[in-house]
């Protein structure tokens, strides 16, 4: 899966204008599956993208639209969805998109995600190996997806910033 080290990332955005570049030819974040969630007020970026979770709540699709592929990536069957939107709604991190009725989830550019190409800082990494990650305890049902991004890097970023406010140097 795709990861992200909250302590090398700058908020740059590379990675969205990468995905939506390859994925619909445009530039705009709106069309990207990776979304990065910047918290000013604490200093804090992360790119967040489905990470193939333990529970998989978007696979409760009323339709069975979705299924999960060989890498752990989430797989859509365009026949199959009804644009419900079910599955956005379920992803407790807010890493599932929607763009003209159907969702957006990372597919892992087929082993080579451009994301991870693109970024300046080496803060994403691709691995296939890493599969055990529990969101459980981030639902949060009735939120935006952006509000589940925010807090989702909220979790990740404060222990960080902690260190910082204690004297720790942004690169330990």
């Amino acid at each position: 899966m795709i990861r992200c080290d909250i302590k090398a990332c700058t908020g740059c955005r590379m990675c969205e204008v990468a995905c939506s570049s390859r994925h619909f030819g445009a530039v705009s974040p709106s069309l990207s599956r990776i979304r990065v969630a910047k918290l000013e007020e604490v200093g804090i970026e992360l790119a967040v993208v489905c990470v193939s979770c333990l529970e998989k709540p978007c696979l409760a699709c009323p339709n069975q639209a979705l299924a999960v592929g060989g890498s752990g990536q989430i797989l859509l069957d365009d026949g199959k969805c009804d644009a419900c939107m079910e599955c956005v709604a379920a992803c407790p991190i807010g890493a599932a998109g929607f763009h003209e009725g159907r969702p957006l989830f990372c597919g892992l550019c087929d082993g080579t995600p451009s994301c991870v190409a693109v970024c300046p800082t080496s803060a994403l990494s691709f691995r296939e190996d890493f599969r055990d990650v529990r969101l459980d305890g981030f639902v949060w049902p009735g939120s935006h997806p952006a509000q589940r991004r925010a807090r989702y890097a909220r979790f990740h970023g404060e222990p960080l910033r902690a260190a910082w406010q204690n004297g720790a140097r942004i690169d330990s």
